[in-house]
Formats: structure tokens, C-alpha cells, sequence
């Protein structure tokens, strides 16, 4: 083994030139402050190769402010500019150099370094080793340390080829494993922290850190990007999943429209063939009836030929009698007083004609005008006067005298001058005509306004209903025009954006907390409660559109409300003023109603109206401006504020409607009379002359009555009883001619109708149904999908066809059927419409939402579900298998090794403490998975991972959810930015310490069992120290090889402990120290001077360190030095 024999410090703190030799078991002690830890930091800085100073008395404190400049200088205390006192200044050398003795062959070897420092505070250094013996000037050439180019010359000249400097302290580290007999990195780690030995707490973080080696870094960095790579791809790919769910959505809306429309094809076409084949037979039956017409002709033709003939025959016969009857005188003198008697009769009978013309005239006029007034008369009296305006009333008053005079006039007329025309006088016709005359003038005044009144109030009455509808909705009854321009900026401005955008109305965003008060509110704000709000990015935007829009429809009844402005003026409502009445959590509207209202003070009465100088009662008195006003009714009848519509507005709203109905069902049953008034002609003023000059010749009649009666007394004084039978027999034949003669004109009529028949349905109707037949044939081919027609809509036809049904039947079913197609088409396409327009508006796209064919979004389907989708689930599983490949093969890997590692060590450390006690009770380590992280520690240890093929299907089944579990806590959900807390994760699942249970179990003579874990807090210091200090000998013994023999035994066996053992009683020190010699260690044990007593008895060597007031010296102890240390 390699022992330390000698150590040489030049300038070190206190230290200027020390030698001190060293023995297997060293007590190190002193006063405090003396320069034990000093000593110890020396011995690290050459035993470590490390100049950080990280290390220093770090058994005092764990953050030192002890420099490695401060050591070599000398360092005093603080300066008054802020520096610091030094012992040493200018430029000088310092020396820490150990001495090392090998067992095996007597050799021995120095480590040292040297450190020069200069005038300007800066130092160099070189660690370097000899193979030798410590020199024997000891570094000192002429009384001055040998810088390092006067050493390297030195040894250059004295011992060539048995030294080296080391270009940089990684280099030297390195060399010291070997040197020291092939240690681990473990010897850096565990010789600082056994130094600083310290009261442990944390059974884990000692056994990790003192007696297991240090675990390697697991870099899951790669591991990290490709999960963060699946998780990326994943999200995007869901993206993707939503897309294609919105185009399949779209794809089968467009589907039910194609087939949908195929039917309203199909029905379309049935009822179009129908139509043709109604028309082809209407053809056939035009065409038939020109054949028999032709028929029937031909028949006419002979019988008017046969007719004409005995027409002929008899007309001969008629002639003969006729000529027979002329040569009788009596004949002769009748036939003259037949002649004056026809005539007389003739007059007679048209004077009569004209009396009844007379009569039949004035009655049907005078019978018009009784009904109409009568009627008018009884409606008139009904009427509300109330429901029109003045000046309406007065041309209501005229309507009413104009109609009972022409009522009065024409019953008199028609009870006095209709029974005796000759009492008809002219004055008295032309007084009933006048009075018509005024009658229909009122009557088109009063029609004209009584129309404009029920056309005014229908509008109206739509207008309420829909008002109605809307409010039951949701909506109010605002002014049509209001909503239109509201709806247009809205619809504006989203599709400027590409995204909704609210425009709002005021009293949509307020409510009334206190009905009571409703008017007064509804009343004074008036039309500001229609103004618009809108999101404050787009004011002015919104603006220049709303400008537009007012000007468009001529209404200037809303303002855009700059609320953004508002907010920033602060306006805050007064102590009971009426804006408190107002319920809102619209920022906005909330500061407008601060600013409208928030002044405005409610007052229970005027007087406290007036006192407020600013107020206004629940009955709309007003105060304002030093003066009272009364709020208009007018302006609160209907209330329009709240964000919800309520049960009394909407009764409201159904009274307003049933009284206007019951209005317009008035003036309607009012306008009936009227317009049949309206629709009667006056009789004119060429009728009255007319009637007045007939009345003169009627007066004629009874002159020729006695005259007609004189000839029939004449007529009956001749014998006529030849001349009768004579004319008996003319009469006859002409009774036969006459018979022909009709039968020969109703032949004639028959013929001129058949031929008229025959011209009309050969030149119009037959050329027309022909071009109907053509057009349907015409149309037919170029409007319906050949396809179509031959695969569906003609068998379809021809079935309907077979199962009887007439054109005319096929027509009238199929109609509806086209109706209805009609309508689930046009919807079906409003329901596409919207779907591409949310789906193009969402992607950004400038897609056509209007054509019928669904190409554009189909391809783009296809493309995601057959090319983009597939191609990205690729990536997904490729990143997945690598990330679990990774984990696999490096995380799970790294963490099984440690965790292997680490069991190996403490069963190799047990097996060391298995030899030793520490007076009756013996200790071993325990280690066991975590039942916190019991699971990931039995995936790690998972014989599945030693399978050598590459295939991970087995280790994924059996722990795909945990892995993912796992990945969720090693990876950010922002790619971006990582969070504290999975860096946490990271740090505490890449620790193969969080797998494990770390414990150290203390067994006495009686075989009892104690886990440290259970008692640390309960025992004393010494009690719960003791078994760390056996832990950590142990640890030593292993790196040290103690057991070992030849060459893999020869290392160091240095440890040091620096107030190890201030807290252990006598006893337990006597044991540590039997248990450093049983391991074969070598020690330097550092200790207050109250340990003397305790210590000095049982090692081998005893030095103190002693201090001046500028310098520290190293002795051996002797008895009288008690009396120094005490």
C-alpha cells in the first residue's frame, strides 16, 4: 500500500516553512483558529488536484469564503478601500508537497505544486510529481523557495527523468487515480465529503453520495425531441382529424344534397314526361277531331243540297195560292185595313218598348243606389268617429248627409215616378242626379283616405307581428330599419375580419333592476338607448360603414358609442342618482350609463326633485336647467331596455296587435259598402235628356190604341172564311219553308263552326301543341342527366304508367313531390352553404362556398385522409418508436445500470461490513424498490429489456400507458418554454435514487434489528453519527482495495476526517479507531483540543498545531503541551 510519510508547506496562510511527518493513525489538534482546518485545506489541494477552493474548512461552514489567493498571501483581514491585509506581498513561491511511501518494493514518490505569485496579485501554479524521496533542500534554494522555472531546473539536474509537471489539473487528477492504484472517480467525491464529515439527516443522500458510486448523467435531451416530435405531430395531425371531419361533414351534406336534387330530378322529370305524353295525346285528339269535323262536313254539304231543293218545290206551290187569294176583292179591302192596323200596332208597340225601357233603367239605378246608401247608412252609424282625424270626421259627416239624400230622393222616386211615368218631370230627374253626382264625390274622397288608413295599418300590423315573433325569440320590437343596419355592420365587419364581431345595442346590454322606474329611464333616454356598440379595435372602421349604412336606408336614429373613450374619462355614477338603477356587466355600457344618467338624481317628489337641482321622479317630472318638464308618454309606452324580453312586454305587444286588428276589421267592413258605391255607374246626363224626350212620345200611346180598336171593328165586317182557307194553306208552306230554312241555317252554322273548328285546329292549336311537344323534347334531352333519365326516372315513369295512372294524375302527385324535393334541396344547400362558409372562413381559404359541385373540397378531402393524414400518422408512430426505442435502450438502460450498479456496490459493502462490529453491533445496508415509484422501478428492471432483437411490440403492450404517463412529466406541453416543474420531473425520474429505499440497519449482540431510518432523530449525536463514520469506512476499504493483496491492493489508504469525532464519546472514538486499523486505513483525524485525552492514547502520532500572532507551527504532542492546550 501507499502510505503518506511527509508533508512539506512553504507559504501557506500562517505557514511560511513546515515539515510534517505523518504515521498510519494521525491526531491532528489545536486551539481553534490554531490552523488544523488550514493544514487539511493543503493536504486536499494536492490530494484532489483541485484549486477552486470550493472545498475549504467546509467542515466549519458550508460556504467557506476561504480563497486559494488568501491562502498563498497570507490573508489578514478587510482594508479601509475595500481590499485586504496580507501577510505576504510582491512576488514569492509556495509549496504544498506530500510525501508517499509503497509498502510493496520501499519506494517512494512526492506529489506537490508549486505556486508563484506576482507583484500584481496574480498567482500560477503546476502540479508535478517526483519519484523520489522529498528533496533534500526541501524546495529552498538560497534561502528562497525555487520558483517554477528554477524547480523545473533543479530537477532537471538532480533527478532527470524521475519528475513531471502536469500541464492542467484535470491532467493531474487523472494521473493521481493511477498513481494511487487505478481508483475511481469515486476517491474525489468521497475523500471531500469524508472530510467535511457533517451530521447526516438524509439516510439516501448519504448512502448515494458517501458509499455508492456517482451516477452518470442520463442525457434525455434526443429522447426529449423526438416525444415533443410525436406530441407535435400528434396535435397537428388531431388538427388534421378535425379537418377532415368538417370535409366529410361537408362531403355528406353534399351527398344528401346530390341525391336529394336526383330526386327533384327524377319527380321533375315524371312530371315533365307526363306532360309530354298529356301533350301527345292532346295532339291525337286534336287530330281526331279534324278527321271527324271533315266527316261531319260532308254529310252538311248533301243535306243543305236536299234542303235547298224542297225549299224550291214548296216556294212554287206558296206562289200559286198566292196568286189565287190577290184576285179576290174582299182580299183587296181587308188587306188595306190590315196594312193601317199593322202599322198603328207597330208604333204602339214601340212607344211601349220605350216606357219599359224607361222604367227598367231608372229602376235598376235607383235600386243600386237605395242598397249601397242603405247599406253605408247602417255602417256609418256603427263607426267610432273616435278612431279618425278631423278632418276624416267632416268628410264622414258630408259621406253621411250625401247618402241619406240620395237615399230619400231615390225611394221617392222609385214609390211616386216609376208607378206613373207621365208624373216624371225634368226638374225631378235632374235633382236625383245632382244628388248621385255629390254622393259618389264624397264617396271617392272618403274611399281614397279609408284606403290609405287600411293599407297603412296592414303594414303596421305585419310589422307588430313580426315585432311579436322576434320578441318571443329573444328579440324586441325594434324599428325594422334599426335591426337591418345593426345586422349589415355585424355581417360587415365579420367578413372584413374573417371572424364574428359583435355589434350590440345598447338597451341589449342593461337591465332595470327596479321595475318601478322603467319609464323614467325608457323615457329620458329616449333614442340614446338604441345607439351601437362595437368591439373598441373596430371603432372608427365600424364607423365609416355605419355611415354608409344610415345614409342607405334614410335613418338617423342610432349613434356608434365611442366606449373606450368613455372608460377612459372615468365617469363614476352619483349616490342615488338613476344610473344605480341600471344592471350591467358590460364595461362599456356601464360607463355610458355614468355618463348619461349618472348625475341625474332620484327624487320621490317634485320637491326633492328640485332640491337636487338635478333630478327626476318615477313619474317622469323632470327637473333640469333651473326648470320642470314633463316626459312625453309617448316616448316610454313601450319599454325596449332589458337583456331579456319580459311577460308584460310581450302582452303588450299582443294587445297592440288585437287592437289594431280590431281597427283594420272595422275599416275593412266599412270599405265594402264604399267600394261597391265606387263600382256603380251615375246614370249620365245623355240618359236624362234621353228619358225626358222618351217621356214626351209615351204620351202618344193612348191615340193609338183607339185607332188599332177602330180597324178591328172595320176588319170584322168581311166574310173571310175562302180567304182563311187559302191563307191556312200559304201559312202552312211557309211553315214548311220556314222549317227548311232552319234546318238549312243550322246546317249552314254547323258548317261554319266545323270549318272554323277545322282552320283553328289546323292552323293554331294542332302547330302550338306540336311546338309544346317539341320544347318538352327539347328541354327534356338538354335539362335531365341522360343517365338519370335511362337508369331511374323513365322506369320510374313507365311504372306509373303500367300501374294506370293517367298523365294528368302522374302530374298533380308529383308536383307536391317537386315542391317538396324543391324545398330539402334549397335547405339542404343553405346548410352546405353555411357549412363551407364556417369551414373556409376557419382555414383561411378563398374556396367558391356556392357551387353545386362539391370537387374542390372533396380533392382537399382526399388529399388529408388518403395522402397528408396517413403521412403524419407515419411520422407519429416513426417519432413514438424512436422515442420509445431511446427510452428504451438509454433511459430505461442508463437507470437499470445505476440501479444495478448500486445494488452490486452495497452488496459488496455489506459483504466488507459483514467482518466488522463496532463494539457489539454490526450494520448493513439496505436497499429496496420505492413503493412510491414501484411501478417505473419494475419497468426498469424488466427482464424484457434483455432481449437482444429490436422489436418492441412486447415491452410497448405490457407498458405503453406508463411510458406515455412518464413522457407526459419529462416533456413541456410548450415546445417553447419548459416549466420549472417538468425540469423537476426530469431532474427527480432521471436519479436512479427515486427508484430506490435506501436504509442501514444496525443489528446488536441479541440479534435485534434497528433501521437508522427509524431512530436518526431520536438518538443522540454520537449514537446516530457512529454508523455513518462505519459506512464510510467501509466505503474507503472498498475503493481502497483493503482486502485485496499484490498489486490490485497497493493503493492509498489516506482518509481524513476533520471534527469527525467532536461529538463521540471516549468509547465510541476507542472503537472508530479499532475499525480504522482493522481496515488497514491510514488517517489524519482532526479534533478540538478538549479531545486530547480521548484521541492521543490510541494513534500513533499526535501533532498540534500551534499559533502565533503572525505564524503557525506543527509539533509533536508531549505531556507539557496540556498545559498549552488547556
Amino acid at each position: 500500500m501507499k502510505l503518506l510519510t511527509k508533508m512539506k508547506i512553504i507559504n501557506w496562510h500562517y505557514f511560511w516553512n513546515e515539515t510534517i511527518d505523518f504515521q498510519q493513525i494521525n491526531f491532528l489538534t489545536g486551539l481553534n483558529a490554531s490552523g488544523k482546518s488550514t493544514l487539511i485545506d493543503a493536504l486536499q489541494v494536492v490530494l484532489l488536484g483541485d484549486t477552486s477552493g470550493r472545498f475549504f474548512n467546509k467542515a466549519a461552514m458550508d460556504k467557506s469564503n476561504r480563497t486559494l489567493r488568501g491562502y498563498l498571501r497570507g490573508e489578514l483581514g478587510d482594508a479601509v478601500d475595500g481590499g485586504f491585509h496580507y501577510l505576504r506581498n510582491g512576488r514569492f513561491t509556495s509549496y504544498i508537497a506530500l510525501e508517499f511511501k509503497n509498502t510493496l518494493d520501499d519506494t517512494y514518490f512526492v506529489l506537490g505544486g508549486v505556486f508563484d505569485s506576482y507583484e500584481d496579485g496574480s498567482h500560477e501554479h503546476r502540479f508535478f510529481v517526483l519519484e523520489d524521496t522529498m528533496p533534500e533542500n526541501e524546495f529552498i534554494l538560497n534561502n528562497i523557495p525555487m520558483d517554477y522555472k528554477t524547480l523545473n531546473k533543479y530537477l532537471g539536474e538532480h533527478y532527470p527523468n524521475k519528475f513531471n509537471f502536469f500541464d492542467s489539473n484535470r491532467q493531474y487528477q487523472s494521473f493521481l487515480k493511477r498513481q494511487f492504484g487505478g481508483l475511481k472517480d469515486k476517491y474525489f467525491s468521497l475523500l471531500k465529503k469524508s472530510v467535511s464529515f457533517s451530521p447526516i439527516t438524509d439516510i439516501t443522500t448519504f448512502i448515494t453520495e458517501y458509499v455508492c458510486d456517482p451516477q452518470d448523467n442520463i442525457d434525455i435531451a434526443p429522447m426529449q425531441e423526438n416525444i415533443m416530435q410525436y406530441r407535435k405531430l400528434e396535435v397537428e395531425a388531431q388538427h388534421m382529424r378535425k379537418r377532415v371531419e368538417r370535409l366529410e361533414k361537408i362531403k355528406d351534406i353534399h351527398n344528401r344534397y346530390v341525391s336529394e336534387n336526383n330526386n327533384m330530378q327524377v319527380n321533375s322529370y315524371i312530371v315533365e314526361k307526363a306532360g309530354y305524353a298529356n301533350d301527345l295525346k292532346r295532339l291525337e285528339a286534336y287530330k281526331k277531331e279534324v278527321e271527324q269535323a271533315n266527316a261531319r262536313l260532308a254529310l252538311i254539304d248533301d243535306d243543305v243540297k236536299e234542303a235547298e231543293t224542297n225549299i224550291q218545290e214548296l216556294n212554287r206551290k206558296k206562289m200559286r195560292l198566292i196568286q189565287d187569294k190577290a184576285m179576290s176583292d174582299t182580299y183587296r179591302l181587308r188587306d188595306e185595313l190590315l196594312e193601317q192596323k199593322e202599322t198603328a200596332q207597330k208604333d204602339l208597340d214601340a212607344l211601349n218598348k220605350e216606357a219599359d225601357l224607361i222604367q227598367s233603367n231608372l229602376t235598376r239605378y235607383i235600386a243600386s243606389f237605395s242598397a249601397v246608401t242603405q247599406s253605408l247608412s247602417d255602417e256609418l252609424r256603427k263607426v267610432d268617429v273616435s278612431i279618425f282625424s278631423r278632418a276624416n270626421v267632416t268628410l264622414l259627416d258630408e259621406l253621411q248627409d250625401q247618402a241619406t239624400e240620395v237615399l230619400n230622393l231615390s225611394l221617392a222616386l222609385r214609390d211616386q215616378g216609376l208607378k206613373d211615368l207621365f208624373s216624371l218631370s225634368s226638374e225631378s230627374l235632374h235633382n236625383w242626379r245632382d244628388s248621385l253626382v255629390k254622393f259618389k264625390d264624397s264617396l271617392a274622397k272618403f274611399a281614397l283616405t279609408l284606403g290609405q288608413s287600411i293599407n297603412e295599418n296592414s303594414q303596421k300590423l305585419a310589422l307588430l307581428r313580426q315585432q311579436l315573433i322576434d320578441m318571443k325569440q329573444g328579440g324586441k320590437s325594434y324599428q325594422w330599419k334599426l335591426t337591418s343596419i345593426r345586422r349589415a355592420l355585424e355581417d360587415e365587419l365579420s367578413r372584413r375580419h374573417n371572424k364574428d364581431i359583435k355589434v350590440d345595442i345598447y338597451a341589449d346590454l342593461v337591465d332595470i333592476k327596479s321595475e318601478e322606474w322603467a319609464n323614467a329611464i325608457e323615457g329620458f333616454l329616449h333614442n340614446q338607448k338604441f345607439n351601437l356598440f362595437v368591439d373598441p379595435t373596430y371603432y372608427l372602421e365600424a364607423y365609416e360603414i355605419l355611415r354608409n349604412l344610415l345614409d342607405k336606408e334614410n335613418y338617423y336614429g342610432t349613434t356608434l358609442v365611442d366606449d373606450s373613450r368613455i372608460i377612459e374619462r372615468g365617469y363614476v355614477a352619483e349616490h342615488n342618482s338613476l344610473a344605480t338603477e341600471i344592471i350591467t356587466n358590460h364595461e362599456g355600457a356601464r360607463a355610458y350609463t355614468n355618463f348619461l344618467i349618472g348625475r341625474l338624481h332620484k327624487a320621490s317628489n317634485i320637491q326633492a326633485a328640485r332640491n337636487s337641482g338635478n333630478g327626476i321622479t318615477k313619474d317622469g317630472d323632470l327637473y333640469r336647467n333651473f326648470g320642470f318638464g314633463k316626459l312625453n308618454p309617448r316616448l316610454y309606452a313601450e319599454h325596449f331596455i332589458g337583456r331579456s324580453i319580459g311577460e308584460e312586454q310581450l302582452q303588450a305587444k299582443e294587445k297592440e296587435i288585437a287592437n289594431l286588428v280590431s281597427l283594420n276589421n272595422k275599416l275593412t267592413a266599412l270599405s265594402r259598402p264604399i267600394d261597391e258605391g265606387n263600382r256603380l255607374e251615375i246614370i249620365n246626363s245623355n240618359e236624362i235628356a234621353a228619358t225626358i224626350v222618351s217621356l214626351e212620345n209615351i204620351k202618344k200611346i193612348s191615340g193609338l190604341e183607339k185607332n188599332i180598336a177602330y180597324l178591328e171593328e172595320e176588319l170584322e165586317k168581311y166574310d173571310t172564311a175562302q180567304l182563311d182557307s187559302l191563307q191556312k194553306r200559304i201559312d202552312d208552306i211557309d211553315e214548311d219553308i220556314a222549317a227548311m230554312q232552319q234546318s238549312q241555317n243550322t246546317y249552314f252554322e254547323e258548317k261554319g263552326k266545323l270549318t272554323n273548328l277545322v282552320a283553328n285546329l289546323r292552323e293554331e292549336k294542332i302547330p302550338a301543341e306540336e311546338k309544346l311537344i317539341h320544347e318538352r323534347e327539347t328541354r327534356i334531352n338538354s335539362l335531365y342527366d341522360p343517365f338519370l333519365i335511362a337508369e331511374v326516372a323513365e322506369p320510374a315513369f313507365n311504372e306509373l304508367i303500367e300501374a294506370g295512372k293517367s298523365p294528368l294524375e302522374i302530374i298533380t302527385e308529383y308536383n307536391v313531390k317537386v315542391t317538396h324535393s324543391q324545398y330539402l334541396v334549397n335547405n339542404l344547400f343553405s346548410t352546405l352553404q353555411k357549412e363551407r362558409r364556417d369551414y373556409v372562413r376557419e382555414y383561411r381559404l378563398t374556396y367558391d362556398i356556392d357551387k353545386s359541385d362539391n370537387e374542390i373540397y372533396d380533392d382537399e378531402l382526399s388529399d388529408f385522409s388518403e395522402v397528408k393524414l396517413p403521412e403524419y400518422e407515419g411520422k407519429i408512430n416513426d417519432a413514438y418508436s424512436k422515442a420509445v426505442h431511446q427510452f428504451r435502450t438509454d433511459f430505461i438502460a442508463k437507470l437499470r445500470g445505476a440501479i444495478e450498479t448500486v445494488e452490486d456496490q452495497i452488496e459488496d459493502l455489506n459483504y466488507a461490513l459483514s467482518a466488522s462490529t463496532f463494539g457489539s453491533d454490526s450494520y448493513q445496508f439496505s436497499v429496496r424498490p420505492s413503493s412510491t415509484y414501484l411501478p417505473y422501478y419494475e419497468m426498469i428492471t424488466d427482464d424484457l429489456l434483455l432481449e437482444i432483437d429490436e422489436d418492441d411490440t412486447r415491452f410497448l403492450e405490457k407498458y405503453d400507458n406508463l411510458m406515455k404517463e412518464l413522457f407526459a412529466q419529462i416533456v413541456s406541453g410548450n415546445e417553447e418554454e419548459t416549466s420549472a416543474a417538468v425540469l423537476k420531473n426530469v431532474e427527480r425520474l432521471t436519479d436512479y435514487r427515486s427508484y430506490l429505499d435506501f436504509d442501514l440497519v444496525v443489528k446488536d449482540k441479541e440479534g435485534r434489528s434497528q433501521r437508522l431510518s427509524k431512530m436518526i432523530k431520536k438518538k443522540s449525536g454520537g449514537e446516530t453519527q457512529t454508523p455513518f463514520y462505519i459506512s464510510v469506512l467501509a466505503s474507503f476499504a472498498q475503493l481502497y482495495h483493503v482486502n485485496e493483496t499484490g498489486t490490485l491492493g497497493d493503493t492509498v489508504r489516506l482518509i481524513i476526517f476533520d471534527e469527525a469525532f467532536s461529538k463521540m464519546d471516549s468509547g465510541r472514538i476507542r472503537e472508530s479507531i479499532k475499525l480504522l486499523r482493522k481496515f488497514n486505513l491510514q488517517a489524519i483525524v482532526s479534533a478540538p483540543s478538549d479531545k486530547i485525552a480521548d484521541i492521543s492514547e490510541h494513534v500513533d502520532e499526535t501533532l498540534v498545531v500551534l499559533r502565533g500572532r503572525n505564524a503557525s507551527h506543527v509539533r509533536l504532542y508531549a505531556e507539557e503541551d496540556k498545559l498549552v492546550l488547556n
